[in-house]
């Protein structure tokens, strides 16, 4: 982006230093697509789009929930959703986002039904088959042109595909895999400590621990914390050349919707702040864009 110089003049002394003035920035035009209606507010919005995901060389893609409802994994918030879901098989007072909280392990009544939500959601992602959009991701990576897949889900339906692999443990100084798991999966388990607590006021441990997958829950440290902030720091110095955002409203706190069956993110920070903004399904944007598998 160019600058425009300011330059004074003075008739006596030295020349005074040039002030560089930043140039105003260029205002963005968003496309409003509705693939439901078959409307576009923007004319060419959809071959503009279609255009950018068959030939942007480095995309950057966060996806949330929404993007394996179609192959039959609900999502988290909605009213068919897995918090509501869960919230009345366990007959839970609150919703169901309760089980999905470090604090499940306080009580062992809490932690039986968080294993018995565990297992039911395992069982729902082992019978689960990718979508068309995991298919175009694949493609995408396939071509080289994934720079990276921030996901949120931990279903793994994504990273069960060779070109979307990941690393588990994540290394903060890298290589870092294609595919970021922001939450984990619950394809792994991982031995954590009961009495964590003695430990860390100085108490000796009494060696007593449980499986658990390794998900991050509400109110927990992300053990891939570092390295993920490594990641994306590494990223932005790339400077990708698309954005997507899909399968999410970016309310989850560290991940803050260009394809997204719910309503835009709302915020001033989101004015103006997207090229496209597509009301549809995201298996419909992988069908019209028809990346070879």
């Amino acid at each position: 982006m160019s600058a425009a110089v300011e330059i004074q003049t003075r008739e006596d002394g030295p020349p005074p230093k040039r002030r560089r003035i930043a140039a105003p920035a260029k205002s963005r035009t968003t496309a409003n697509i509705d693939l439901a209606n078959h409307c576009e507010h923007d004319g060419d919005g959809l071959e503009r789009l279609i255009s950018a995901l068959r030939k942007k060389k480095k995309i950057v893609v966060i996806a949330g929930a929404s993007i394996s409802v179609s192959a039959g994994i609900p999502d988290f918030r909605s009213s068919t959703g897995l918090f509501a879901i869960f919230g009345g098989q366990h007959k839970l007072q609150a919703s169901g986002k309760h089980l999905f909280d470090a604090s499940v392990y306080k009580h062992d009544s809490s932690t039986q039904s968080f294993y018995r939500m565990v297992c039911e959601l395992a069982q729902m992602t082992s019978d689960a088959k990718p979508t068309p959009f995991h298919y175009m991701l694949v493609s995408l990576a396939s071509e080289g042109r994934l720079m990276r897949l921030y996901t949120q889900n931990i279903d793994s339906l994504d990273t069960r595909m060779p070109p979307l692999t990941t690393a588990i443990p994540l290394n903060a100084k890298g290589p870092w895999p294609t595919t970021i798991q922001l939450h984990g999966g619950l394809e792994n388990m991982e031995y954590t400590e009961r009495d964590r607590v003695r430990t860390i006021s100085g108490k000796q441990s009494c060696g007593i621990g449980r499986l658990r997958p390794r998900i991050v829950l509400y109110n927990e440290c992300n053990p891939d914390a570092e390295a993920i902030g490594k990641v994306s720091e590494a990223d932005l110095r790339n400077v990708p050349d698309a954005v997507i955002v899909v399968g999410t409203s970016l309310k989850i706190p560290g991940v803050r919707t260009l394809i997204n069956l719910d309503p835009k993110p709302q915020g001033s920070e989101f004015e103006n702040y997207w090229d496209f903004i597509v009301y549809g399904r995201c298996d419909d944007v992988a069908n019209l864009v028809n990346l070879p598998r």
